[in-house]
Formats: C-alpha cells, structure tokens, sequence
C-alpha cells in the first residue's frame, strides 16, 4: 500500500468520524443511523459494482488473447 493511500484512508476516517459527530449533534442518533446505513449500503454496491466491471474487462481480454 502506498503511504499516498495511507494518508487518504487516514484523513478519510477522521472526516467521517467529525461530520459523524457534527451531525448527531444536529440531527439526532437515529437519523445519523439512518443516513450511516445508507451510505454504508452505497459504498458496499459501489465496491461490488467495480468488482463485476473488474472480472467482465478480464475475461474480454482473456478472450481476445485466444483468438488470436
């Protein structure tokens, strides 16, 4: 892993874990739940989303390097 990514990651954690606080505070406790779940649901498909993209570009290429 990249110290580049080290510090994304890090700084991403700690922006999170602030605008967490700061909306509790605002919203209240369930409603942040509400909106962690759904962004945790977002990151989720959007991971696996890549995933699928992923594997479908890998096997065109593996396709392709047969027929020729």
């Amino acid at each position: 892993m990249k110290r580049n990514q080290i510090v994304k990651g890090i700084s991403g954690i700690v922006a999170a874990t602030a605008i967490g606080y700061i909306g509790v505070q605002i919203f209240g406790r369930n409603t942040m739940y509400i909106i962690s779940t759904a962004m945790l649901g977002l990151g989720t498909g959007g991971a696996i989303g890549q995933v699928l993209v992923e594997k479908r570009q890998q096997r065109v290429v593996q396709t392709q390097s047969k027929q020729r």
